[in-house]
């Protein structure tokens, strides 16, 4: 049986970010931004919703093999909370097609922020 998905619990935790800025500064930091990024969307999802982990230690996850695939899992299941997607969806598109990812989830980031 699944656990149900996290839901915000404190919209205040959540900033909203320029999605053409955050492309950019991924173009001119040969993509250290999206580690960056990934690193404060995880802090915010731990301030932000339900879900219990430490930011750090699921971002440096991110680094050991076949580990950051249950880390990629994780993050997609808990973005459940500021998307209207499933987390099958969005492990995916992480997968797959990463642009996807960081739109929905950001834009879902500033949805929340914007409400909140």
């Amino acid at each position: 049986m699944a656990d149900s998905p996290p839901q915000v619990s404190d919209p205040a935790a959540f900033q909203p970010r320029s999605l053409a800025k955050q492309v950019i500064l991924s173009v001119v930091t040969l993509s250290l931004y999206c580690i960056y990024w990934v690193h404060v969307t995880h802090k915010q999802l731990a301030a932000g919703t339900d879900a219990e982990f430490n930011p750090t230690l699921r971002t440096v996850g991110l680094f050991v093999p076949i580990y950051n695939l249950v880390v990629m899992w994780k993050t997609s299941q808990d973005c459940e909370a500021v998307t209207d997607q499933d987390g099958v969806v969005l492990f995916l598109l992480w997968l797959v097609f990463v642009p996807a990812f960081w739109y929905l989830v950001q834009s879902g980031i500033n949805d929340v922020a914007e409400r909140g």
